[in-house]
């Protein structure tokens, strides 16, 4: 017997469904309310219903006085690994990083979450994460140089992720404390590297990673376009 779908649902999946194969590409509209109504036989309730469920899901965005559109595909974290790249990978993304500098430096902050002096010399990497050939964060990771090295560093332009390089040397990140807020990008670099505007929102995360042994090998900050990004989290009762 074949199940009677709502048809809402029905609505929105077709809808997902055109996203999903090109057919609707991101700014693209969507057919308006009556459209929708005498196509599918529904209320304007019922139309509502479906344009608000894929609006909350991020499929959609509304303008006022001009109609409903598809939004840009965004990287819904669900916090299930401590990877960036292997969750934008899985998520189907084709990814890429633009490495922006490796130096020595000094930095209070970053020194007291290492546990090391204030004005202790650290290794600063500075990062661009491409996903889609779209930027979509950019990291700033600190190290203790007995940890990782300028030198060692050096390895992430061949192999292209951190943990890789980190892996060359015997360090393996266990596990990460992290801090989510939202902060405004008025650093120039930054702004040039993300190609926004000065001032504009972003997801601001404080990382701090430690290994197996509970011991602080990273601190680091991230700031995420708020475009392409928002994160679930399930909760279990």
């Amino acid at each position: 017997m074949r199940t009677k779908i709502n048809k809402y649902r029905q609505i929105e999946e077709e809808i997902i469904a055109d996203i999903k194969s090109g057919k609707l590409k991101p700014g693209d509209k969507v057919d308006s309310e009556s459209v929708l109504k005498k196509k599918y036989n529904v209320s304007t309730i019922t139309v509502r219903k479906a344009f608000t469920d894929l609006i909350n899901d991020g499929y959609l965005y509304g303008v006022q006085g001009l109609g409903t559109f598809v939004a840009k595909k965004q990287m819904i974290r669900g916090l299930t690994s401590i990877s960036f790249s292997e969750e934008l990978i899985q998520l189907g993304y084709e990814v890429d990083m633009i490495i922006d500098s490796i130096e020595e430096v000094e930095n209070s902050v970053a020194s007291e979450k290492l546990g090391l002096d204030p004005h202790a010399t650290l290794v600063c990497i500075k990062r661009v994460r491409i996903a889609n050939k779209e930027p979509m964060a950019y990291h700033i990771s600190y190290f203790d140089p007995e940890v990782l090295s300028c030198e060692q560093a050096q390895s992430l332009y061949e192999t292209r992720s951190l943990y890789k390089t980190l892996a060359q040397i015997g360090i393996y990140p266990e596990w990460v404390n992290e801090n989510y807020s939202v902060k405004d990008i008025n650093e120039p670099n930054v702004v040039n590297q993300m190609n926004v505007k000065k001032g504009t929102p972003s997801f601001f995360i404080k990382r701090v990673t430690f290994d197996e042994k509970d011991k602080v090998i990273e601190y680091a900050e991230t700031y995420f376009n708020r475009d392409n990004y928002s994160v679930t989290v399930n909760i279990k009762v």
